[in-house]
């Protein structure tokens, strides 16, 4: 069961919020401008240092980095609450969390009724306040109780956002991490920890979901962080992976396929400016401390390589033409070794580079971001 590439059909005057959940916001595009950084040094700061606390609490994958894919969810879904409770528990299990007893409780919106009910298969029905940015809540008895709106199951990517978001929030009640940040921060914690468990990718997707309106296109988010913090998030994700387990690494070409549209977009500029910042990552596992007290200075990324990529490519010339696309295609060329001629069957037809010193300016470039 696949979860990316969803656009939301909104008719118009007929509110967002009677299609999928309230809770789901409207941003802006701060990132139009291909030119311009998409989040502010602070902002940047605060994910450094919050992914330095959490890091120190234990954030950190058991398995390899979670995509929208039949491979890592392939039971059925058909909207139920048992469906809705096995994406979960598919969820728990990928960040090693199976034995953490959970209550998912199928709430109404409006006057926060529980329609159903699912824990270790028993179903029922009871009354619960719903509250607006807490899903997850301790129980009396041991567990946690999760919360999920009626109206966010019509929506794969909101309802995979939600209860990842939930995963999130599990390891900061666990870690006994929760107080370590302020009540306005905690939504956003909670995102950075899925992102650090190994659930980045489908945390970026929540945070920019592309909406068809009366007004042409909107992007609303469905978590805490805005898209941008959560893609520079989901690139610290990926280059800390690369620098402990650099052999078990998902492959960018394959993790770039999991990227829904506007984190896709994201990714290349939140990668060069981790990449220009690895000493900082390193430093999420060596000297956690130093980091979360925001003892470092940040630098900025000399040139965009996706931007020279696209240059020396001449991407430019064809605006339909996706740039990871074509990325992934000479990063295969670069893999030939020099002077291995290609015949027309290799690479499904990919074509050589006219020269050779073009081709080692493409693999320079492809060691540098993937390495």
């Amino acid at each position: 069961m696949g979860f990316n590439s969803v656009m939301l059909q909104v008719d118009c005057g007929k509110p967002l919020q009677n299609e999928v959940e309230s809770s789901l916001t409207m941003t802006d595009r701060p990132w139009s401008n291909a030119d311009a950084r998409p989040w502010r040094d602070d902002q940047a700061r605060w994910v450094f240092q919050s992914a330095a606390t959490l890091a120190r609490a234990g954030a950190e994958p058991v398995g390899p980095l979670v995509l929208p894919t039949a491979e890592f969810f392939p039971d059925r879904f058909d909207g139920s609450v048992a469906s809705v409770g096995k994406l979960f528990d598919r969820l728990k299990a990928h960040v090693g969390f199976s034995d953490v007893p959970t209550a998912l409780l199928l709430t109404d919106p409006e006057d926060g009724s529980v329609v159903s009910s699912c824990s270790s298969g028993g179903c029922g029905t009871g009354q619960v306040k719903t509250l607006a940015d807490q899903r997850v809540t301790a129980q009396k008895g041991g567990g946690y109780a999760v919360q999920v709106a009626t109206s966010e199951i019509k929506n794969p990517t909101v309802l995979t956002t939600v209860l990842t978001r939930a995963v999130g929030w599990l390891f900061l009640a666990e870690a006994d991490v929760v107080t370590s940040f302020r009540s306005k921060e905690r939504g956003a914690a909670g995102d950075l920890a899925a992102t650090m468990l190994g659930l980045g990718v489908l945390v970026a997707n929540g945070s920019g979901i592309e909406v068809k309106g009366c007004g042409g296109m909107k992007v609303h988010s469905a978590t805490s962080m805005a898209a941008p913090e959560a893609t520079l998030a989901l690139a610290i994700a990926v280059e800390r992976e690369k620098l402990r387990r650099p052999t078990a690494l998902t492959a960018p070409a394959v993790m770039l396929k999991g990227l829904d549209a506007v984190p896709r977009a994201l990714f290349a500029m939140a990668s060069a400016y981790v990449i220009a910042n690895r000493a900082i990552v390193r430093s999420l596992d060596d000297a956690p401390d130093a980091v979360a007290a925001g003892t470092f200075s940040l630098k900025e990324p000399q040139a965009s390589i996706t931007g020279r990529l696209g240059r020396w490519l001449g991407f430019g010339g064809n605006k339909d033409a996706d740039p990871l696309d074509e990325l992934e295609r000479e990063a295969a060329l670069a893999a030939v070794a020099p002077g291995k001629r290609l015949h027309s069957s290799d690479a499904a037809g990919r074509q050589r580079p006219k020269n050779e010193a073009r081709l080692a300016e493409i693999r320079a470039l492809v060691d540098e971001s993937f390495e």
